[in-house]
Protein backbone atom coordinates (compact mmCIF):
# COMPACT_ATOMS: atom_id res chain seq x y z
CA UNK A 1 0.00 0.00 0.00
CA UNK A 2 1.14 3.29 -1.17
CA UNK A 3 0.13 7.22 -0.57
CA UNK A 4 -1.51 8.66 -3.52
CA UNK A 5 -1.92 12.27 -2.56
CA UNK A 6 -0.53 15.22 -0.32
CA UNK A 7 -4.12 14.72 1.68
CA UNK A 8 -2.85 11.14 1.94
CA UNK A 9 0.33 12.29 3.53
CA UNK A 10 -0.75 14.54 5.69
CA UNK A 11 -3.33 11.66 7.34
CA UNK A 12 -0.23 9.81 7.37
CA UNK A 13 1.93 12.02 9.19
CA UNK A 14 -1.17 12.82 11.62
CA UNK A 15 -0.93 9.43 12.84
CA UNK A 16 2.35 9.49 13.79
CA UNK A 17 2.43 12.84 15.69
CA UNK A 18 -1.06 15.35 16.00
CA UNK A 19 -1.30 18.81 14.90
CA UNK A 20 -3.29 20.77 12.33
CA UNK A 21 -1.27 24.01 12.33
CA UNK A 22 1.43 21.26 10.87
CA UNK A 23 -0.76 20.28 8.56
CA UNK A 24 -0.89 16.90 10.54
CA UNK A 25 -3.77 16.39 9.05
CA UNK A 26 -5.01 19.95 7.45
CA UNK A 27 -7.65 21.15 8.46
CA UNK A 28 -10.47 20.60 9.92
CA UNK A 29 -8.15 18.04 11.35
CA UNK A 30 -10.67 14.69 11.07
CA UNK A 31 -10.13 13.35 14.51
CA UNK A 32 -12.12 10.52 14.53
CA UNK A 33 -10.33 9.49 11.43
CA UNK A 34 -6.88 9.54 13.02
CA UNK A 35 -8.33 7.71 16.19
CA UNK A 36 -9.53 5.03 13.40
CA UNK A 37 -5.99 5.02 11.96
CA UNK A 38 -4.20 5.10 15.33
CA UNK A 39 -6.13 2.10 16.66
CA UNK A 40 -5.04 0.87 13.20
CA UNK A 41 -1.82 1.38 13.72
CA UNK A 42 -1.42 -1.42 16.34
CA UNK A 43 -1.07 -3.98 13.94
CA UNK A 44 -0.36 -2.00 10.58
CA UNK A 45 2.72 0.60 9.91
CA UNK A 46 1.50 3.94 11.22
CA UNK A 47 2.40 5.18 7.62
CA UNK A 48 -0.36 2.97 6.24
CA UNK A 49 -2.51 2.85 9.15
CA UNK A 50 -5.06 5.25 6.83
CA UNK A 51 -5.43 3.31 3.79
CA UNK A 52 -6.05 0.61 5.94
CA UNK A 53 -9.20 2.04 7.76
CA UNK A 54 -10.53 3.12 4.09
CA UNK A 55 -9.82 -0.16 2.86
CA UNK A 56 -11.75 -1.55 5.90
CA UNK A 57 -14.26 0.85 5.48
CA UNK A 58 -15.01 0.51 2.04
CA UNK A 59 -15.72 -3.28 1.84
CA UNK A 60 -18.34 -2.68 4.67
CA UNK A 61 -20.09 -0.50 3.01
CA UNK A 62 -21.79 -2.69 0.61
CA UNK A 63 -23.29 -4.74 3.52
CA UNK A 64 -24.31 -1.27 4.96
CA UNK A 65 -26.07 -0.19 1.74
CA UNK A 66 -27.71 -3.95 1.62
CA UNK A 67 -28.66 -3.23 5.45
CA UNK A 68 -30.43 0.35 5.01
CA UNK A 69 -32.37 -1.44 2.16
CA UNK A 70 -33.89 -4.11 3.69
CA UNK A 71 -34.75 -1.63 6.31
CA UNK A 72 -36.64 0.86 3.99
CA UNK A 73 -38.22 -2.53 1.78
CA UNK A 74 -38.31 -5.18 4.09
CA UNK A 75 -37.11 -6.63 0.09
CA UNK A 76 -34.21 -9.86 0.21
CA UNK A 77 -34.33 -8.85 -3.51
CA UNK A 78 -33.87 -5.53 -3.10
CA UNK A 79 -31.48 -5.34 -1.23
CA UNK A 80 -29.39 -7.59 -2.93
CA UNK A 81 -30.05 -5.54 -5.98
CA UNK A 82 -28.24 -2.72 -4.10
CA UNK A 83 -25.62 -4.55 -2.39
CA UNK A 84 -24.46 -6.17 -5.87
CA UNK A 85 -24.53 -2.09 -7.50
CA UNK A 86 -22.46 -1.05 -4.68
CA UNK A 87 -19.88 -3.28 -4.65
CA UNK A 88 -19.27 -3.09 -8.54
CA UNK A 89 -19.08 0.68 -8.23
CA UNK A 90 -15.31 1.45 -9.54
CA UNK A 91 -15.16 4.16 -7.33
CA UNK A 92 -15.39 2.43 -4.32
CA UNK A 93 -12.15 0.67 -5.34
CA UNK A 94 -10.73 4.40 -5.96
CA UNK A 95 -11.77 5.25 -1.92
CA UNK A 96 -10.42 2.01 -0.44
CA UNK A 97 -7.14 2.63 -1.90
CA UNK A 98 -7.16 6.27 -1.31
CA UNK A 99 -6.06 6.74 2.27
CA UNK A 100 -8.67 9.39 2.94
CA UNK A 101 -11.40 9.96 5.35
CA UNK A 102 -14.27 9.55 2.24
CA UNK A 103 -15.11 5.46 2.80
CA UNK A 104 -15.42 5.64 6.79
CA UNK A 105 -17.60 8.83 6.80
CA UNK A 106 -20.05 7.37 4.40
CA UNK A 107 -20.30 3.89 6.31
CA UNK A 108 -20.90 6.19 9.60
CA UNK A 109 -23.39 7.79 7.90
CA UNK A 110 -25.11 4.59 6.06
CA UNK A 111 -25.47 3.73 9.92
CA UNK A 112 -26.83 6.60 11.16
CA UNK A 113 -29.57 6.82 9.21
CA UNK A 114 -30.30 2.74 9.45
CA UNK A 115 -30.53 3.64 13.21
CA UNK A 116 -33.10 6.68 12.10
CA UNK A 117 -35.23 4.29 10.59
CA UNK A 118 -34.92 2.35 13.82
CA UNK A 119 -35.75 5.27 15.58
CA UNK A 120 -32.78 4.84 17.92
CA UNK A 121 -31.67 8.45 18.34
CA UNK A 122 -29.29 8.09 21.00
CA UNK A 123 -27.28 5.88 18.04
CA UNK A 124 -27.66 8.53 15.49
CA UNK A 125 -26.07 11.50 17.17
CA UNK A 126 -23.53 8.82 18.49
CA UNK A 127 -22.90 7.59 14.15
CA UNK A 128 -23.28 11.02 13.55
CA UNK A 129 -20.96 13.03 15.50
CA UNK A 130 -18.12 9.78 14.56
CA UNK A 131 -18.83 11.06 11.02
CA UNK A 132 -18.42 14.59 11.49
CA UNK A 133 -15.33 14.36 13.52
CA UNK A 134 -14.63 11.56 10.46
CA UNK A 135 -15.33 14.68 7.85
CA UNK A 136 -16.71 17.28 8.73
CA UNK A 137 -17.32 18.45 5.34
CA UNK A 138 -20.40 15.75 5.61
CA UNK A 139 -21.96 18.89 7.79
CA UNK A 140 -24.61 19.20 5.62
CA UNK A 141 -25.60 15.76 5.44
CA UNK A 142 -26.16 15.49 9.50
CA UNK A 143 -28.53 18.29 8.94
CA UNK A 144 -30.38 16.60 6.40
CA UNK A 145 -30.56 13.43 8.52
CA UNK A 146 -32.52 15.65 11.09
CA UNK A 147 -35.63 15.71 8.57
CA UNK A 148 -36.01 12.39 8.85
CA UNK A 149 -37.74 12.24 11.45
CA UNK A 150 -40.19 14.55 10.59
CA UNK A 151 -41.20 12.27 6.79
CA UNK A 152 -41.70 9.09 9.77
CA UNK A 153 -44.48 11.58 11.06
CA UNK A 154 -42.53 11.34 14.42
CA UNK A 155 -44.04 14.70 15.38
CA UNK A 156 -47.80 13.10 15.16
CA UNK A 157 -47.09 9.80 16.45
CA UNK A 158 -45.26 11.14 19.91
CA UNK A 159 -46.29 15.25 19.79
CA UNK A 160 -44.01 18.08 20.06
CA UNK A 161 -42.53 16.46 23.37
CA UNK A 162 -41.70 13.13 22.02
CA UNK A 163 -40.05 15.03 19.41
CA UNK A 164 -38.32 16.70 21.54
CA UNK A 165 -37.05 14.09 24.17
CA UNK A 166 -35.90 11.82 20.36
CA UNK A 167 -33.70 15.30 19.36
CA UNK A 168 -32.11 16.10 22.75
CA UNK A 169 -30.84 12.04 22.70
CA UNK A 170 -29.30 12.61 19.59
CA UNK A 171 -27.85 16.37 20.43
CA UNK A 172 -26.46 14.43 23.61
CA UNK A 173 -24.56 11.82 22.07
CA UNK A 174 -23.32 14.15 19.30
CA UNK A 175 -21.93 16.43 21.39
CA UNK A 176 -19.94 14.08 23.77
CA UNK A 177 -18.12 13.11 20.35
CA UNK A 178 -17.96 16.83 19.32
CA UNK A 179 -16.56 17.59 22.96
CA UNK A 180 -14.06 14.35 23.49
CA UNK A 181 -12.62 15.85 19.53
CA UNK A 182 -12.51 19.28 19.57
CA UNK A 183 -10.77 18.63 23.38
CA UNK A 184 -8.31 16.71 21.28
CA UNK A 185 -7.31 19.10 18.65
CA UNK A 186 -7.12 22.05 21.65
CA UNK A 187 -4.97 20.21 23.28
CA UNK A 188 -2.63 20.00 20.52
CA UNK A 189 -3.21 23.50 19.06
CA UNK A 190 -4.83 25.37 21.23
CA UNK A 191 -6.82 28.85 20.14
CA UNK A 192 -4.03 29.15 16.45
CA UNK A 193 -6.94 26.16 15.63
CA UNK A 194 -9.24 28.79 15.09
CA UNK A 195 -7.04 31.09 12.87
CA UNK A 196 -5.93 28.10 11.14
CA UNK A 197 -9.47 27.70 10.34
CA UNK A 198 -10.32 30.74 9.17
CA UNK A 199 -7.07 31.00 6.81
CA UNK A 200 -8.11 27.20 4.94
CA UNK A 201 -12.09 27.80 4.82
CA UNK A 202 -11.30 31.62 2.93
CA UNK A 203 -8.68 29.40 0.85
CA UNK A 204 -10.65 26.95 0.21
CA UNK A 205 -13.53 28.91 -1.60
CA UNK A 206 -11.42 31.60 -2.73
CA UNK A 207 -8.05 30.47 -4.01
CA UNK A 208 -7.30 26.81 -4.42
CA UNK A 209 -10.45 25.06 -4.05
CA UNK A 210 -11.89 25.42 -7.56
CA UNK A 211 -15.37 25.66 -6.08
CA UNK A 212 -18.52 26.94 -7.87
CA UNK A 213 -18.81 29.49 -4.89
CA UNK A 214 -15.43 31.39 -4.86
CA UNK A 215 -13.32 30.16 -8.52
CA UNK A 216 -13.79 29.92 -12.09
CA UNK A 217 -15.50 26.30 -12.14
CA UNK A 218 -19.09 26.77 -12.61
CA UNK A 219 -22.05 24.02 -12.01
CA UNK A 220 -21.35 22.68 -16.08
CA UNK A 221 -18.41 21.51 -14.70
CA UNK A 222 -19.64 19.03 -12.42
CA UNK A 223 -21.95 17.90 -15.16
CA UNK A 224 -18.99 17.03 -17.53
CA UNK A 225 -17.21 15.69 -14.44
CA UNK A 226 -19.98 13.15 -13.28
CA UNK A 227 -20.87 12.49 -17.07
CA UNK A 228 -17.50 11.81 -17.70
CA UNK A 229 -17.08 9.32 -14.55
CA UNK A 230 -20.31 7.47 -14.60
CA UNK A 231 -22.39 8.06 -17.57
CA UNK A 232 -25.35 10.09 -18.10
CA UNK A 233 -27.71 7.61 -18.05
CA UNK A 234 -26.69 7.59 -14.42
CA UNK A 235 -27.37 10.78 -14.10
CA UNK A 236 -30.49 10.93 -15.42
CA UNK A 237 -31.92 7.80 -13.36
CA UNK A 238 -30.46 9.65 -9.92
CA UNK A 239 -32.30 12.87 -10.42
CA UNK A 240 -35.55 10.95 -11.35
CA UNK A 241 -35.56 8.63 -8.60
CA UNK A 242 -35.19 11.34 -6.29
CA UNK A 243 -37.39 13.57 -7.47
CA UNK A 244 -40.24 10.95 -7.61
CA UNK A 245 -39.50 10.02 -4.21
CA UNK A 246 -39.81 13.55 -2.64
CA UNK A 247 -42.10 14.75 -5.19
CA UNK A 248 -44.90 11.82 -4.99
CA UNK A 249 -44.38 12.03 -0.79
CA UNK A 250 -45.07 15.81 -0.82
CA UNK A 251 -48.03 16.28 -2.91
CA UNK A 252 -48.94 13.11 -2.96
CA UNK A 253 -49.86 13.14 -6.39
CA UNK A 254 -51.67 10.17 -8.19
CA UNK A 255 -51.89 9.90 -11.86
CA UNK A 256 -54.22 8.60 -13.41
CA UNK A 257 -51.86 6.58 -15.50
CA UNK A 258 -50.50 5.14 -12.19
CA UNK A 259 -52.51 2.35 -9.74
CA UNK A 260 -51.74 2.78 -6.33
CA UNK A 261 -49.55 -0.45 -5.95
CA UNK A 262 -47.64 1.62 -8.38
CA UNK A 263 -47.73 5.03 -6.49
CA UNK A 264 -46.45 3.01 -3.67
CA UNK A 265 -43.29 1.68 -5.28
CA UNK A 266 -42.45 5.07 -6.42
CA UNK A 267 -42.35 7.02 -2.56
CA UNK A 268 -42.76 5.81 0.77
CA UNK A 269 -41.53 8.07 3.79
CA UNK A 270 -38.46 6.21 4.41
CA UNK A 271 -37.45 6.78 0.90
CA UNK A 272 -38.62 10.42 0.68
CA UNK A 273 -36.43 10.93 3.85
CA UNK A 274 -33.17 9.47 2.18
CA UNK A 275 -33.72 11.15 -1.27
CA UNK A 276 -34.01 14.70 0.55
CA UNK A 277 -30.77 14.12 2.01
CA UNK A 278 -29.10 13.10 -1.22
CA UNK A 279 -30.51 16.15 -3.00
CA UNK A 280 -29.70 18.51 -0.24
CA UNK A 281 -25.96 17.31 -0.03
CA UNK A 282 -26.15 17.47 -4.17
CA UNK A 283 -26.40 20.76 -3.81
CA UNK A 284 -24.07 21.42 -1.79
CA UNK A 285 -21.12 19.57 -3.47
CA UNK A 286 -22.43 21.31 -6.79
CA UNK A 287 -21.56 24.76 -5.14
CA UNK A 288 -18.97 23.80 -2.32
CA UNK A 289 -16.65 20.94 -3.44
CA UNK A 290 -13.97 20.85 -6.24
CA UNK A 291 -15.77 18.95 -9.39
CA UNK A 292 -12.22 17.57 -10.23
CA UNK A 293 -12.52 14.96 -7.08
CA UNK A 294 -15.53 12.59 -8.16
CA UNK A 295 -15.19 11.09 -4.52
CA UNK A 296 -17.03 13.92 -3.29
CA UNK A 297 -20.14 12.73 -5.20
CA UNK A 298 -19.92 9.46 -3.54
CA UNK A 299 -22.89 9.97 -0.81
CA UNK A 300 -24.57 10.59 -3.36
CA UNK A 301 -23.95 7.50 -5.45
CA UNK A 302 -24.15 5.51 -2.40
CA UNK A 303 -27.78 6.75 -1.24
CA UNK A 304 -29.14 7.06 -4.71
CA UNK A 305 -28.00 3.08 -4.91
CA UNK A 306 -30.62 3.04 -1.57
CA UNK A 307 -33.51 4.90 -2.97
CA UNK A 308 -33.53 3.04 -6.82
CA UNK A 309 -33.25 -0.03 -5.98
CA UNK A 310 -35.85 -0.23 -3.62
CA UNK A 311 -38.37 1.83 -5.98
CA UNK A 312 -37.05 -1.12 -8.89
CA UNK A 313 -37.68 -4.20 -6.72
CA UNK A 314 -41.22 -2.72 -5.85
CA UNK A 315 -41.89 -1.81 -9.20
CA UNK A 316 -41.13 -5.16 -10.44
CA UNK A 317 -43.13 -7.21 -7.77
CA UNK A 318 -45.18 -10.03 -9.21
CA UNK A 319 -44.11 -8.48 -13.04
CA UNK A 320 -41.95 -11.11 -14.13
CA UNK A 321 -41.35 -9.95 -17.66
CA UNK A 322 -40.60 -6.90 -16.08
CA UNK A 323 -38.06 -8.80 -13.98
CA UNK A 324 -36.30 -9.95 -16.41
CA UNK A 325 -35.87 -6.90 -18.46
CA UNK A 326 -34.25 -5.28 -15.19
CA UNK A 327 -31.98 -8.08 -14.17
CA UNK A 328 -30.57 -8.08 -17.58
CA UNK A 329 -29.97 -4.03 -17.79
CA UNK A 330 -28.35 -4.55 -14.07
CA UNK A 331 -26.44 -7.14 -14.88
CA UNK A 332 -25.16 -5.28 -18.06
CA UNK A 333 -23.93 -2.37 -15.62
CA UNK A 334 -22.38 -4.45 -13.33
CA UNK A 335 -20.34 -6.03 -16.24
CA UNK A 336 -19.25 -2.98 -17.26
CA UNK A 337 -18.04 -2.06 -14.11
CA UNK A 338 -16.47 -4.92 -13.24
CA UNK A 339 -14.74 -5.12 -16.75
CA UNK A 340 -13.91 -1.45 -16.65
CA UNK A 341 -11.50 -2.61 -13.55
CA UNK A 342 -10.37 -5.86 -14.92
CA UNK A 343 -7.74 -4.07 -16.52
CA UNK A 344 -6.00 -2.55 -13.37
CA UNK A 345 -5.58 -6.02 -11.79
CA UNK A 346 -3.95 -7.60 -15.31
CA UNK A 347 -1.68 -4.23 -15.52
CA UNK A 348 2.27 -5.12 -13.97
CA UNK A 349 3.18 -3.84 -10.49
CA UNK A 350 4.41 -0.73 -11.76
CA UNK A 351 1.01 0.01 -13.27
CA UNK A 352 -1.25 -1.03 -10.45
CA UNK A 353 0.17 2.18 -8.51
CA UNK A 354 -1.37 4.88 -8.38
CA UNK A 355 -0.27 7.84 -10.92
CA UNK A 356 1.34 10.03 -8.73
CA UNK A 357 3.27 6.64 -7.53
CA UNK A 358 4.18 5.80 -11.29
CA UNK A 359 5.81 9.26 -11.86
CA UNK A 360 7.57 8.62 -8.64
CA UNK A 361 9.24 5.38 -9.70
CA UNK A 362 9.74 6.69 -13.40
CA UNK A 363 11.67 9.65 -12.00
CA UNK A 364 13.95 7.52 -9.60
CA UNK A 365 14.64 5.70 -12.70
CA UNK A 366 16.24 8.15 -14.49
CA UNK A 367 19.34 10.05 -12.67
CA UNK A 368 19.17 13.22 -15.02
CA UNK A 369 16.67 14.61 -13.66
CA UNK A 370 17.30 17.22 -10.81
CA UNK A 371 14.03 19.24 -10.39
CA UNK A 372 10.22 18.76 -11.03
CA UNK A 373 7.59 21.24 -11.32
CA UNK A 374 4.05 20.13 -10.14
CA UNK A 375 0.44 21.57 -9.90
CA UNK A 376 -0.55 18.07 -8.03
CA UNK A 377 0.95 16.05 -4.31
CA UNK A 378 3.87 18.99 -4.33
CA UNK A 379 4.73 17.16 -0.59
CA UNK A 380 4.03 13.70 -1.68
CA UNK A 381 6.49 14.48 -4.10
CA UNK A 382 8.84 16.25 -2.16
CA UNK A 383 9.16 13.76 0.66
CA UNK A 384 9.39 10.61 -1.86
CA UNK A 385 12.25 12.52 -4.32
CA UNK A 386 14.71 13.55 -1.64
CA UNK A 387 17.68 15.42 -3.63
CA UNK A 388 15.46 16.56 -5.83
CA UNK A 389 13.83 19.89 -5.98
CA UNK A 390 10.14 20.02 -6.31
CA UNK A 391 8.33 23.09 -7.30
CA UNK A 392 4.97 24.17 -6.54
CA UNK A 393 3.51 25.14 -10.20
CA UNK A 394 1.10 27.52 -8.49
CA UNK A 395 3.14 30.40 -7.91
CA UNK A 396 4.27 32.15 -11.30
CA UNK A 397 8.37 31.91 -10.18
CA UNK A 398 8.55 28.21 -10.02
CA UNK A 399 7.78 28.46 -14.25
CA UNK A 400 11.27 30.96 -14.17
CA UNK A 401 12.92 28.44 -12.42
CA UNK A 402 12.41 25.42 -14.22
CA UNK A 403 12.90 27.50 -17.77
CA UNK A 404 16.51 28.64 -15.67
CA UNK A 405 17.53 25.25 -14.70
CA UNK A 406 16.64 23.56 -18.07
CA UNK A 407 19.26 26.74 -19.73
CA UNK A 408 21.94 25.62 -17.47
CA UNK A 409 21.44 21.44 -17.20
CA UNK A 410 19.41 20.26 -20.18
CA UNK A 411 17.60 17.01 -19.74
CA UNK A 412 17.47 18.04 -15.92
CA UNK A 413 13.96 20.07 -15.16
CA UNK A 414 10.78 17.85 -15.80
CA UNK A 415 6.84 18.83 -15.11
CA UNK A 416 4.40 16.97 -13.94
CA UNK A 417 0.78 17.85 -14.38
CA UNK A 418 -2.94 16.60 -14.39
CA UNK A 419 -3.87 18.35 -17.80
CA UNK A 420 -2.11 18.01 -21.20
CA UNK A 421 -0.20 20.70 -21.84
CA UNK A 422 0.59 22.36 -25.17
CA UNK A 423 4.03 23.51 -26.13
CA UNK A 424 5.64 21.19 -24.24
CA UNK A 425 7.52 17.47 -24.58
CA UNK A 426 5.24 14.82 -23.48
CA UNK A 427 7.78 12.08 -22.14
CA UNK A 428 5.73 9.55 -20.47
CA UNK A 429 1.87 8.79 -19.16
CA UNK A 430 0.67 7.95 -16.08
CA UNK A 431 -2.99 6.43 -16.01
CA UNK A 432 -5.88 6.21 -13.25
CA UNK A 433 -6.41 2.84 -12.47
CA UNK A 434 -10.18 3.60 -11.77
CA UNK A 435 -12.67 6.21 -11.58
CA UNK A 436 -11.53 8.60 -9.63
CA UNK A 437 -8.11 8.81 -9.76
CA UNK A 438 -6.43 11.18 -11.80
CA UNK A 439 -4.24 10.43 -15.12
CA UNK A 440 -0.69 12.71 -14.90
CA UNK A 441 1.17 13.94 -18.11
CA UNK A 442 5.17 13.50 -17.35
CA UNK A 443 6.86 16.76 -19.60
CA UNK A 444 10.86 17.35 -20.57
CA UNK A 445 11.28 21.28 -20.31
CA UNK A 446 13.48 22.55 -22.85
CA UNK A 447 15.38 25.37 -22.94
Amino acid sequence: MQLTSDDALNFARGVERFSVLEFRPHFPGYPAFIGFARFAALWVEPSTAAIWVSLMSAMLIPLAVARLIHLCSLSLVAATLGGVLALTQPLLASMALSGLSDAPAILLLLVALAATIQKQYWRVGLWLGLMLATRPSYVVLAFAVAAVPWWQGLHRQLGLVGLTKAFLKACFSLALVGGVSLTFIWAHDGAAYISEGIRFTQGHFAIWGNTVEGNDATLWQWVIALRNGFGGALLLASLLSLSVAIVIAIASIKPIWLKRSRLDALSSPELAALATVTGLYWVWISVGQNPDNLRHWAPVLFLVLVVMPVQVARLIQGRPVLFVVVLGLISYYCGRNIDAMVPSFKQDLVQRQAPIQQAIQWIRSQPTIKVVGTNYSVNLLRSQLQGRAVYDMYYPSSERALREQAYQNPNSAWRISGTQLPGLKLEAQFAPRFIGERGLFLYQISQ
